[in-house]
């Protein structure tokens, strides 16, 4: 009699059912989580019946029930490792979606704060690209400005300078004016004064004529002729009317002497008198007369 006691399995379909049994944990192992998988037990180590041989021959009929007995325990046990394979495959669905959404959701979080960022830094930039515009703007406006005010501040002291020059030019207009009513009302005393010179000149003239006359009447009678009256001068001219020079005394006085008013230099004189011959005065101008 024989007993098969051991674990030796020589049957190839027992073979076939283990090495895919060891091919079903083997990808499932693999995954290494946070959940610890269930253990699996191979099916050599499964705890068959001994087959007992007693060296008679079984009926065909025993042998095909035995052989029933062990395929239906087999596929019992394959469908629970395959049970517990889907249950362990829908764990680690599980996980891997909720890992799967929670990078997914970081992954957002992350964007939209970069998103954010960038929009912040965007607004930034243009806030001060902004503000450089404006400063420049009105840093521009500015000096505009300020030429314009300085182009203003030119024009008013220009302004007052033609309104002073113009205040001064009437204040001179005035004394000019005055000065004519002045010289006008010298001119007409001049000329009241020449009119009473001529008139008292004339008077003497006639005068020292007929005086004259009377003296050559009485020295005409045997008195000689004196060197003096018998020298006749080629420059001497002899007024006929009106005062003469007090400085040549030859020719007609007719040049009246300022500030002292006297009529008593001719033309030649006048270009070389310093003074009245008169009143000694110094003379600051003079007005030529004509007499007529």
């Amino acid at each position: 009699m024989f007993f098969n006691s051991n674990n030796n399995n020589n049957n190839p379909r027992k073979r076939g059912r283990e090495m895919a049994a060891v091919a079903t944990t083997a990808p499932m192992n693999s995954f290494s989580l946070q959940t610890q998988p269930p253990q699996f037990i191979e099916l050599s180590q499964l705890q068959r019946p001994n087959v007992v041989s007693t060296g008679l021959r079984l009926s065909f009929g025993d042998q095909q029930h035995l052989h029933q007995n062990q395929n239906q325990s087999y596929e019992h046990q394959h469908q629970n490792l395959v049970s517990s394979s889907t249950a362990f495959l829908s764990i680690i669905s599980d996980e891997l979606a909720t890992q799967i959404k929670r990078q997914r959701e970081e992954l957002d979080q992350f964007l939209q704060a970069q998103g954010e960022a960038l929009r912040r830094t965007l607004a930034e930039k243009r806030h001060r690209h902004f503000r450089a515009l404006l400063g420049a703007a009105e840093e521009s406006v500015a000096r505009r400005l300020r030429d314009k005010e300085a182009e203003v501040e030119k024009a008013k002291r220009r302004n007052a300078e033609l309104e002073a020059r113009v205040a001064q030019l009437n204040v001179e207009a005035q004394v000019w004016q005055a000065k004519a009513r002045a010289q006008e009302a010298t001119a007409a005393s001049l000329q009241a004064q020449l009119q009473q010179a001529i008139m008292s000149g004339g008077a003497a003239a006639s005068m020292h004529d007929s005086r004259r006359g009377e003296e050559g009447v009485k020295c005409g009678e045997g008195q000689a002729v004196d060197a003096e009256s018998a020298y006749v001068d080629p420059d001497r001219v002899v007024a006929s009317w009106g005062p003469a020079c007090k400085a040549c005394r030859k020719r007609l006085a007719s040049v009246v002497l300022l500030p002292c008013r006297h009529l008593c230099l001719c033309t030649e004189c006048d270009r070389v008198a310093q003074a009245c011959p008169l009143c000694l005065t110094a003379r600051n101008s003079s007005v030529e007369a004509f007499l007529s």
